[in-house]
């Protein structure tokens, strides 16, 4: 398919919100290393150095607006002398106590971004979704058409919430872009490494994969930022990019595991009406006891019934092309190592 539409302003300035976090931070490096001036609306300036610093990404580099997505005083003064906007912040917590501050946070902050990118004319105005928002069980596959998805948890909700709320502006003919990335992996920034992280390094603690049918999507966060990238093109209106990554079952996951640390990493059969089990007794066990897990019900549902992505479209439209996951796990790997979320025992021939 060729794209006659314009090529991006590269001396247009953009603002990211959530720069200091894991997708935030991969995005901003790739807007400066293309030429755009670029503004960052972060909560804790101190974070900047332990993540985009990490980037090769300075204090100078970017112009510093300190505040909170949901602080419209803030934006507002983010938003001066900006042309465009992507909005990767969020609050990212599975802990039930935080329950109430995520559903609060998430979607507020996303109409406080949304709002005021739309007052000023921003184009175009990217906001970071995900796949969780368009999962249901039972589908063939996923794509940009299907309906915000029906969560049950604080985050899930609020993803959800923000989702429907985007899509209210778009039918309205703002020039809102939504991507939907998936697991997204890749070297951390610094203590920025994505909420997968906490994945893989379950799977190097306990040696093994369950559920070889099982699946995910692995999409890196080099490969995200390139989409973001891309798709800085004012003009076009509102838009949607799924951007899944490459679809592997666990036992495709454990092959690559092996290739990399020279480990057996078997794959091992389990049941998914157990695993699913498990998810709900973590789920009744947090209600009472504050803890944050990978194996929520909500998490295990989509681990036992995920999809492949129709990604496509965004190949097609943007002309960006997933890296090997190879790359991607390799990249993720090592960073773990040298943060000590993986021991160097764990990581075999990576942890050398």
């Amino acid at each position: 398919m060729t794209d006659l539409s314009p090529s991006p302003d590269r001396s247009a300035r953009v603002l990211v919100t959530g720069a200091t976090g894991f997708v935030g931070a991969h995005t901003t490096r790739a807007l400066l290393e293309a030429g755009h001036p670029v503004t960052v609306l972060v909560r804790d300036p101190a974070r900047l150095p332990l993540t985009l610093g990490t980037l090769g990404v300075s204090r100078t580099d970017v112009e510093l607006v300190v505040g909170d997505m949901g602080d419209a005083a803030a934006v507002g003064r983010a938003m001066v002398g900006v042309s465009a906007v992507v909005h990767s912040a969020a609050v990212v917590s599975l802990e039930k106590a935080r329950a109430a501050e995520v559903l609060a946070a998430n979607p507020a902050g996303t109409a406080t971004v949304i709002d005021a990118a739309v007052e000023r004319s921003l184009d175009p105005i990217i906001y970071v979704s995900s796949t969780a928002s368009l999962w249901q069980r039972g589908l063939p596959s996923l794509h940009t058409e299907l309906p915000p998805a029906h969560l049950e948890s604080a985050y899930g909700k609020s993803k959800s919430l923000a989702e429907a709320y985007v899509r209210e502006r778009q039918a309205k003919g703002a020039p809102i872009v939504v991507t939907y990335p998936a697991s997204v992996m890749g070297p951390p920034a610094g203590q920025a490494a994505g909420e997968v992280s906490s994945a893989l390094a379950t799977h190097f603690d306990m040696g093994w994969l369950p559920l070889p049918h099982a699946s995910w999507s692995v999409i890196d966060a080099r490969d995200l930022a390139a989409v973001h990238l891309a798709a800085l093109e004012p003009g076009r209106g509102p838009r949607r990019y799924l951007c899944g990554g490459t679809y592997m079952t666990m036992a495709e996951l454990a092959v690559i595991y092996r290739d990399l640390t020279g480990r057996r990493f078997p794959a091992v059969w389990s049941s998914a009406a157990g695993l699913r089990g498990l998810g709900r007794m973590v789920d009744r066990i947090s209600r009472v006891v504050p803890i944050e897990t990978i194996f929520t019900g909500e998490a295990m549902d989509m681990f036992t019934g995920w999809v492949p992505t129709e990604d496509q479209p965004t190949h097609d439209r943007l002309g960006v092309v997933w890296r090997d996951p190879h790359d991607t796990l390799e990249a993720a790997i090592r960073g773990l190592v040298d943060s000590g979320r993986i021991t160097p025992a764990q990581a075999g021939r990576l942890g050398a």
